[in-house]
């Protein structure tokens, strides 16, 4: 039975070091790759065009598709969210938020360009607010890991 015990608290001891021993590079680049994807939008954001702003907003959400992707290659288990189910996650978002935005309008009546920006602008607030959610369950257990100074650049970075 001591035996047991001994082995059990020992392949614990190993899980919990194995589970600690994980490489946070990647994440530890999300603020700055945030940044600079939001810098590269501003250019079509800041254009005045509602066309280059949607189409800046849709090249902006594609880059945190992409850190989704690869925090889940990175720190997830092979095939646990399959690419697949990332993009239907992303067509589910548009899709509530054009619903909420059709529901918000009972008339039915246009409400302009710029109301085209609406949609893929909320869309990226949920993409970003999901990428943090990912780190949030991927490392802020870790003691190895800065989790407040990282949401802290994380959050600045979101600012730009």
């Amino acid at each position: 039975m001591k035996r047991q015990i001994l082995i059990l608290l020992l392949a614990q001891l190993c899980c919990v070091t194995i589970l600690y021993a994980k490489d946070y590079t990647l994440i530890e680049q999300l603020p700055k790759g945030l940044a600079a994807a939001k810098t590269q939008s501003h250019k079509g954001w800041d254009s005045g065009v509602t066309s280059e702003m949607n189409q800046a907003t849709y090249d902006y959400n594609n880059a945190l598709v992409a850190i989704i992707k690869d925090l889940v290659s990175t720190y997830y288990p092979k095939e646990f969210l399959t690419e697949e189910e990332i993009d239907g996650y992303l067509k589910a978002l548009y899709d509530m938020h054009r619903f909420k935005e059709s529901a918000a309008n009972p008339s039915g009546e246009s409400r302009g360009t710029a109301a085209s920006l609406e949609v893929p602008s909320e869309v990226s607030g949920d993409l970003e607010n999901t990428i943090s959610d990912m780190v949030e369950a991927i490392a802020k257990d870790d003691p190895k890991f800065d989790y407040k100074g990282w949401k802290k650049r994380w959050q600045q970075a979101q600012k730009l």
